[in-house]
């Protein structure tokens, strides 16, 4: 049987086109808001990007295919899936009342969706996001909704929810990890309690050290989980510490002998997905 450590993860939006209405209470957005979804136009085509032309033009298809009923209809189930899976357990221990919920998860998703408003409502418009003055516009316009849209959860929910939202949101990337090392102690003979889920959380949260969108395992991490960590568990979390490290090296070396060969710097190879990284399925490590 493969030992408890036997992988090495790395810790690791229809609107007029102008300005929202500014709300009478500006709530900032929470940290670490993932802001893409699978519709939203490309990063590198976001305004004062150099694929601002592929956005447009992603935009204006977009806008397109939500005139398909069917395709809206998918569109909202699915948007309202990745939500569910992204804050289940956020919306568990916040308990809220039915209708309540029901409106902060629609919140949520046009939220998520404000890239896509934007670039849909410029392309309605004949906006052409290449001009250097649009680009502004429609970063300033992305801004406001996500702003507006900000405001309206916490007018919904209550300052107390909307902290423990932006809470939930800061420590995507710890909670992430703790998520898959208690995976890999599950078919140990040590796995994690809900109750050591939630401590090393926190513990990752003070001692972790951010590397991109990953969370690597350090000495002030161990010293602090001996006290929360049976003997076993500790002992997995340096030797997942020791594969961390380990696997880092692999990819400095390999980017290296890339570069030597004319390939590039390359991704640095695949660090796992122990933190918030994008690109994944519709979980969190995927809305970042």
């Amino acid at each position: 049987m493969r030992s408890p450590c036997a992988k090495a993860p790395i810790l690791g939006r229809k609107r007029a086109f102008s300005a929202p209405a500014t709300a009478s209470s500006t709530a900032t957005p929470p940290k670490d808001e993932p802001t893409e979804s699978p519709a939203t136009p490309p990063e590198n085509a976001a305004p004062g990007g150099n694929g601002a032309a592929r956005g447009a033009r992603f935009a204006t298809r977009m806008a397109e295919l939500m005139k398909d009923p069917d395709f809206a209809e998918a569109w909202k189930i699915q948007q309202t899936a990745r939500i569910d899976e992204r804050y289940g357990a956020l919306f568990k221990q916040l308990n809220l009342a039915p209708d309540k919920l029901a409106a902060l998860k629609a919140l949520l998703v046009e939220r998520e969706n404000a890239g896509r408003e934007v670039f849909a409502s410029a392309a309605a418009s004949g906006l052409d996001p290449r001009k250097q003055e649009n680009r502004e516009q429609l970063r300033k316009l992305s801004e406001d909704l996500r702003n507006e849209v900000n405001a309206n959860i916490k007018a919904t929910v209550g300052d107390t929810t909307y902290a423990a939202l932006d809470a939930y949101q800061a420590t995507g990337p710890q909670r992430n990890a703790v998520k898959d090392f208690a995976e890999t102690l599950s078919y140990s003979g040590a796995p994690l309690s809900t109750a050591q889920s939630e401590q090393l959380t926190k513990i990752l949260t003070e001692t972790g050290k951010k590397s991109g969108r990953d969370v690597l395992v350090t000495e002030a991490t161990i010293t602090q989980a001996t006290g929360v960590l049976s003997s076993t568990q500790v002992e997995a979390l340096k030797q997942l510490q020791t594969e961390q490290q380990a696997q880092i090296v692999v990819e400095e070396k390999m980017r290296a002998l890339r570069e030597e060969a004319g390939f590039g710097g390359g991704g640095g190879g695949n660090r796992g997905n122990w933190g918030g990284g994008g690109g994944g399925n519709r979980g969190e490590r995927g809305g970042n």
